[in-house]
């Protein structure tokens, strides 16, 4: 195995055992098992293992998102953006502020809430398709809980 190989194989056990809250950390753990790594060389390779550092530390990029902060953020966002939401059919339909639906399109893909098929943002609207009718009922609740 190359020294590279080596390096990434010790960085993805280390961040799928331990919390690990920066570069400094993550170098000084290496350093124990003899791995000597620059802050330039590490930024390359969380950024090659597709990791990505979450308010606890660093994530493995298959990680889902902590759905605590996706949480926070679709509420902010709704509450700020969103003008009215009622449901057609299996389908929940936003209306947000002129240019605004992306957004809310953005953090509900982020969040992969399980009720949640799939969503179209347009300029102003949102449309989030569910499996069925009592999904997007139960889902307009749900966002209308959070403003």
């Amino acid at each position: 195995m190359s020294e590279k190989q080596t390096r990434q194989t010790a960085i993805k056990e280390l961040i799928a055992t331990k919390a690990i809250p920066n570069q400094e950390a993550l170098a000084d753990l290496l350093l124990e098992r003899g791995i000597k790594a620059t802050q330039t060389t590490l930024s390359r390779d969380l950024n090659e293992l597709g990791i990505w550092k979450g308010p606890e530390g660093y994530v493995l990029g298959n990680e889902a998102a902590p759905v605590r902060a996706t949480k926070t953020e679709l509420k902010k966002v709704l509450q700020s953006l969103l003008v009215s939401a009622e449901v057609a059919d299996s389908l929940v339909v936003l209306k947000t502020q002129p240019g605004r639906a992306q957004a809310i399109g953005y953090e509900l893909d982020n969040i992969k809430l399980p009720l949640v098929v799939g969503n179209i943002s347009g300029d102003d609207t949102v449309f989030i398709a569910t499996r069925s009718r009592e999904d997007a009922m139960q889902l307009k609740l749900e966002l209308e809980q959070m403003i």
